[in-house]
């Protein structure tokens, strides 16, 4: 009767089903969890259930860190530590193995190498360069063998052109996608219902109005409306989507659902874009894989159409969902799925606050880390809403000043409500960031004025005498 019982197990599936689980659970009144990413998943989520977790215990795991928190459970109560560690201390004590002090020596001396160093003297290790300088440390890691060379030529010469089904999009230009929801209940109200021949007419109004992609979808994200069922929303997409392939139309299916995803990609769509995160498993991303599609990978903190119970706590919101897209971009190349498929949408109002949504539009950079498209759906959102004070159905102008913020952050696809407005915002901005200045100069024989001009032209609009061969003003 003296006796303590301590019980380690890596997985609790391994004894789930097992003859001694409830003697473990009765004799170990105190129980140590690690965090666990995959914890909100149903079937893994029973499992924790019957170790006597509650949901709200459940969400607190899969959001921990790893390396860094455990969750306690005993008869005093329960919570949440932290080891306490700074990020220093935490790398070099996490890193325990002669391959990862290996690694982090070849970091130090390719730093030295091409002149940089590591400022260690903040919270957070870092390397101050410029692009050219970066080319240069990812070709020294790569000298040097060190697997940080390859991640860092990922972001300093991101991917060209984004992979589809039949084409490739390419990325030297912003794409946008257009919105044609066959609801009646979007956030934005600007839903067409199930009636076919109005979804044709809308995505024929996106196209004429610069559209690249139109992004169809039959459920609204809104926790607050019920969900379809799979089957359900498979028959109202199909006929659409096929429909608008046979006008021509590049379509993207938005959707959690695999047999959503399935009906999409036979009837022609080219794109699945997953809200899901995987926090649902990689099904419909197995799709998608299968039929060689488009994927799109959204940060999304709980699973689609419910709000988490309490608001998520972030330490730093960029880095961790910098952290959350690398995690699950190794569960995507798991299932088979070629990284050149891929984008990435850094989630804003999955799981953030409008301030977080903020700092991540202020270093939506940092998305680049991968070298993969970033999509940016920020269209109509609420922390516009925020700033300005202004409905969903007068957010355009809002939106289209963040498209062209985020294009020169490195944001290359942008869902939008209003397709006219954006692709004018952002052909402004791809040509004063990008475009050859020789597009915009003066012709020979022109000159870059109007040359003895008078002001009537100024009020009237029209010139007072003809313009120069070649003249632009």
């Amino acid at each position: 009767k003296n006796a303590s019982v301590v019980f380690a197990t890596q997985s609790l599936s391994d004894i789930d089903g097992s003859p001694i689980a409830p003697a473990i659970v009765e004799s170990c009144p105190t129980r140590i969890f690690l965090p666990n990413e995959r914890a909100i998943e149903p079937q893994i989520t029973a499992i924790y259930r019957r170790f006597g977790l509650n949901d709200r215990q459940i969400e607190i795991i899969a959001r921990a860190t790893p390396k860094r928190d455990y969750y306690c459970q005993s008869r005093r109560g329960n919570r949440l530590f932290e080891l306490g560690l700074g990020p220093v201390a935490l790398a070099f004590c996490a890193a325990s193995s002669k391959t990862d002090h290996a690694d982090i020596e070849r970091v130090i001396l390719a730093t030295t190498a091409v002149g940089l160093g590591i400022d260690l003297t903040g919270d957070v290790p870092r390397v101050v360069a410029n692009i050219p300088e970066l080319t240069r440390l990812a070709a020294e890691l790569d000298e040097r063998e060190s697997p940080l060379g390859a991640l860092l030529g990922d972001y300093v010469q991101p991917r060209k052109t984004w992979k589809l089904r039949t084409k490739e999009l390419a990325l030297d230009r912003p794409l946008v996608m257009g919105i044609v929801n066959l609801t009646e209940d979007s956030f934005s109200g600007d839903g067409v219902g199930r009636d076919a021949a109005s979804a044709l007419a809308r995505a024929d109004e996106l196209r004429k109005a610069g559209a690249d992609i139109i992004d169809v979808g039959a459920e609204t994200a809104r926790a607050d409306r019920p969900s379809l069922e799979p089957q359900v929303e498979a028959e109202l997409v199909r006929p659409v989507i096929a429909a608008l392939v046979r006008e021509g139309h590049l379509v993207s299916i938005d959707t959690y659902k695999p047999p959503v995803a399935r009906a999409a990609l036979f009837s022609g769509a080219e794109i699945v874009n997953d809200i899901s995160g995987l926090t649902l498993g990689t099904a419909a991303a197995e799709e998608a894989g299968r039929a060689k599609a488009g994927y799109v990978l959204n940060y999304s903190f709980s699973v689609p159409k419910r709000r988490p119970d309490a608001p998520p706590v972030y330490e730093d919101v960029v880095v961790e969902t910098v952290d959350w897209l690398a995690r699950r971009l190794w569960q995507l190349e798991g299932t088979g799925m070629d990284r050149a498929n891929i984008a990435i949408d850094p989630g804003i109002a999955f799981g953030k606050s409008h301030a977080e949504d903020i700092v991540m539009l202020r270093r939506l950079g940092e998305m680049r880390t991968f070298g993969l498209p970033v999509l940016l759906a920020h269209s109509r959102k609420n922390f516009l809403g925020s700033i300005t004070g202004r409905p969903p159905t007068d957010r355009d102008m809002e939106t289209h000043l963040a498209s062209a913020f985020a294009y020169e952050q490195g944001a290359r696809i942008f869902r939008v409500h209003d397709v006219a407005g954006a692709r004018r915002a952002l052909d402004l901005a791809h040509s004063l960031l990008a475009e050859p200045l020789a597009t915009y100069a003066p012709a020979e024989g022109s000159w870059p004025w109007r040359a003895g001009a008078s002001a009537e032209h100024m009020t009237t609009g029209a010139a007072d005498k003809a313009a120069p061969t070649g003249q632009r003003w």
